[in-house]
């Protein structure tokens, strides 16, 4: 494990940029799919079509090459969160809040769906390396930072007074409904559990 000083090289031209996102591309679909242990800097490099070298090039180790894609995930998420203020999302709001509930959920559902072997490779990770919490953790307070955000705007919809503790609350249920819907073996429609725990939160929020 490294010391926390490393950093990833930050190209400036195109095809070296473009190299870069190859390699993490690749580095992802293997810890994926092998395990982040299991899978070597030497093996990347190779299904990157590209020398070892080069790989050194863009990142010292494979804990730089971790903790970029942990990065470059966590941007992914925080981009549904940044669509909550465009003009179509606001005339949903004021239009129909259920509707703008469910599409804020099921965004995060088609995000987690999309990178869910990746996500639950660093759920172990979280556990066994102190970096990979610290990143984690502050992604969580980016998230409930953005939805005390969005609650204070509109304080006046809402039945809690008190924004800071309901923004807990709400990261933590929406969180539990997506990991439902998304990681567990459901006897029920997923359907149905989103529309029962979007109906739940409308109701328990919304005045």
């Amino acid at each position: 494990m490294n010391n926390g000083k490393s950093s990833s090289r930050n190209p400036q031209q195109k095809r070296s940029v473009q190299r870069k996102e190859d390699i993490l591309d690749v580095a992802m679909f293997l810890f994926s799919s092998k395990g982040f242990y299991n899978t070597t800097t030497n093996e990347i490099a190779k299904t990157a079509k590209i020398s070892i070298g080069n790989l050194y090039f863009y990142f010292p180790d494979k804990d730089t090459i971790l903790m970029e894609l942990l990065k470059r995930y966590n941007q992914h998420f925080l981009s549904v969160y940044d669509d909550i203020n465009t003009a179509e999302n606001v005339r949903l709001y004021q239009s129909d809040k259920k509707k703008w509930l469910y599409n804020l959920i099921d965004n995060l559902i088609v995000l987690h769906e999309s990178t869910k072997n990746f996500s639950r490779e660093l759920n172990v990770l979280y556990y066994a390396r102190p970096e990979v919490a610290a990143l984690v953790d502050a992604q969580s307070e980016k998230v409930r930072l953005a939805t005390l955000d969005g609650l204070v705007q509109h304080k006046e919809d809402l039945q809690s007074e008190d924004m800071e503790a309901l923004s807990v609350v709400i990261v933590d249920y929406i969180s539990a409904l997506v990991d439902r819907i998304v990681f567990k073996d459901n006897i029920v429609d997923k359907q149905r559990i989103l529309s029962a725990g979007i109906e739940v939160l409308y109701k328990g929020l919304l005045l």
